[in-house]
């Protein structure tokens, strides 16, 4: 059986919970309406939205690697059923529900194709720039190995071997280090990884579920997951900002009726009603 090509960057069963329910109790039919900057709204469907050929796969060798995708469509059946469930009930999530969540959020944070252009034109090149700046000194370069050591990508490096160590300093002297991080295998794996741990960062933050109406739904985009720090004072909303930056809010949309805002500053909870809060409202439109 041949394996699919288009990949949806926002998973199927997430936009599903953004559809005209309008018109799917009165046609059952999934509607999806599609704002694009400059174009009038148009109607579409999940299945047509969000994708892209062979975005989560690479050719390795003479056969296509599809690993990453495989990995993220066994995530994606893991939340689909919780998502599901409290966009249906309006309830708490539990606390393995969370941990799946904070997973799910964090790679939803880095797999758009914008966040992957962030990686590759700017956050890449500034790592290999670092990486030259630590390999210039042969001492400074195993204290900058020690200190950022990491397995999921180094699985078969001893940090501790000074032969190795020096093979991989001569590597970036040598230029070849943009060879490896430019590759689709390591992008693709990075990705996965900074998913992981921005997902752990929000299992340290506490989390709200917030209920709408539908007369005020929350929207979602080619990007959901928005990170924010409010300036109260000045009333400015400042986005894209770092999950570890003090005083940011995460907010995704769950559904068009459930979102949830994860934040140190804010108490764990639910919220019934109307609640939208006008950050919410200014990030919606």
């Amino acid at each position: 059986m041949s394996e699919p090509r288009q990949h949806h960057y926002i998973p199927r069963f997430y936009l599903s919970g953004f559809v005209d329910s309008r018109i799917f109790q009165r046609e059952g039919r999934e509607t999806l309406w599609v704002y694009e900057r400059g174009q009038a709204p148009r109607a579409s469907s999940p299945e047509k939205e969000a994708r892209q050929r062979d975005f989560y796969s690479y050719l390795d060798g003479t056969a296509r690697n599809t690993s990453v995708e495989e990995w993220l469509s066994i995530l994606e059946h893991a939340v689909a059923p919780i998502i599901r469930s409290v966009g249906q009930t309006k309830r708490n999530i539990t606390e393995p529900e969370k941990e799946l969540l904070a997973l799910f959020v964090g790679i939803m944070r880095v797999r758009t194709p914008a966040q992957r252009r962030v990686a590759a034109n700017r956050i890449n090149p500034f790592a290999n720039k670092m990486l030259k700046e630590a390999a210039a000194d042969a001492s400074m370069f195993s204290a900058f190995v020690a200190k950022n050591y990491d397995r999921a990508y180094m699985e078969n490096f001893d940090p501790r071997d000074p032969l190795q160590v020096e093979a991989l300093r001569q590597v970036i002297l040598d230029g070849r280090s943009d060879q490896v991080s430019g590759g689709p295998d390591f992008e693709l794996s990075s990705m996965i990884e900074v998913g992981k741990k921005i997902g752990g960062l929000l299992l340290e933050m506490n989390w709200q579920v917030l209920c709408s109406q539908v007369e005020e739904p929350f929207l979602t985009s080619d990007d959901p997951v928005i990170n924010f720090v409010m300036d109260e004072q000045r009333n400015k909303l400042f986005l894209r900002q770092g999950e570890e930056q003090p005083g940011v809010k995460v907010f995704f949309p769950l559904c068009s009726q459930i979102c949830i805002l994860v934040a140190k500053d804010r108490q764990s909870g639910h919220g019934y009603g109307n609640p939208v809060p006008p950050f919410a409202l200014s990030i919606n439109w």
